[in-house]
């Protein structure tokens, strides 16, 4: 009798634990086809091209890669001694012209209080005409003297931003044109992360909706929240111009998949540099709006557990 009790015992815990087993298999299955969540999401921030707006030499370049840069330092400098002569000719252009103006008007001035009196009315004239001239030029001196000052200036390339210098590509004595770009500036306190969220799980995706990110290759859980849904992606297939939407490739091309949209996701704390723009992460919304949590939610807990298994 003890030992049908005990066979039928070992029955039943089998059976209790292969029942356990199905349902969290089970349930694990269902998080993973159907929450919103994924494993293809990036860090992004936003970043300036920086490209010098005059053409010459480069005689100095005053940072160094991946360097982190105040707003107004100087990146590097573009042959300002050329620059400042040609500002220094205009302004002797512009001087000239003063010149010219002032002795035009004192003329007019004398031929205007003489008269047709003691002069023709057509010599008057003439004078008149002569100063509107040497006007002119005078004004076109200044332009050009104002644009030669805006050169000079622009020879001392800038930040325009808190950030960290990268993928610098310029040093002293290369010569460089205007507007090819020398080095990106990744701006400071921008970084927020795109997640790349099935069509199918967006029902679970909401502006304002809690998410966490874990990047890949840590246990560091970040959160946020999210901030807005793509408006359109893509079409691979379709033949209808794109018109500057963003792009997001299919895995197999040979099956049938449930195409990915753009989600941005608002960090509650910048990472700074530490999680730099275009590595990855996986991101799980909570769907708890407006409440940031102290703890990582069960479905994070699940998704690192599933990661470590493969």
């Amino acid at each position: 009798m003890k030992t049908l009790i005990k066979k039928v015992a070992r029955y039943a815990i089998t059976l209790i634990l292969v029942v356990v087993a199905i349902v969290i298999v089970f349930r694990a299955w269902v998080y993973y086809t159907e929450s919103p969540w994924t494993r293809d999401a990036k860090f992004a921030a936003d970043v300036v091209a920086i490209s010098p707006d005059v053409t010459g030499l480069i005689t100095d370049v005053k940072v160094h890669d991946n360097q982190f840069v105040k707003q107004g330092d100087t990146l590097f400098e573009i042959d300002r001694p050329r620059f400042q002569e040609a500002l220094d000719e205009a302004q002797a252009n512009v001087d000239y012209y003063q010149s010219v103006v002032d002795e035009k008007r004192r003329e007019a001035a004398r031929r205007n209080q003489l008269g047709a009196v003691a002069l023709s009315k057509e010599a008057v004239e003439q004078a008149n005409n002569t100063l509107q001239t040497s006007e002119q030029q005078l004004a076109q001196a200044k332009a050009a003297r104002d644009l030669a000052q805006i050169d000079l200036t622009r020879t001392d390339v800038r930040a325009p931003a808190d950030g960290w210098v990268t993928n610098l590509t310029v040093y002293g004595g290369e010569f460089i044109s205007r507007g090819s770009v020398a080095v990106a500036l990744v701006k400071a306190r921008t970084f927020y992360v795109i997640a790349y969220m099935e069509e199918t799980k967006l029902s679970g995706v909401k502006p304002g909706f809690r998410a966490e990110i874990t990047p890949l290759g840590s246990n560091t859980v970040l959160r946020g929240s999210v901030d807005s849904i793509a408006a359109g992606v893509t079409n691979s297939s379709s033949s209808v111009d794109s018109k500057g939407m963003a792009t997001v490739d299919s895995n197999l091309e040979w099956v049938r998949l449930a195409q990915r949209v753009p989600v941005r996701i608002h960090l509650d704390v910048q990472p700074g540099n530490r999680f730099p723009a275009g590595t990855t992460a996986t991101v799980v919304v909570t769907g708890d709006k407006d409440r940031p949590d102290e703890k990582p939610s069960p479905a994070t807990d699940l998704l690192k557990r599933l990661r470590e298994f493969g």
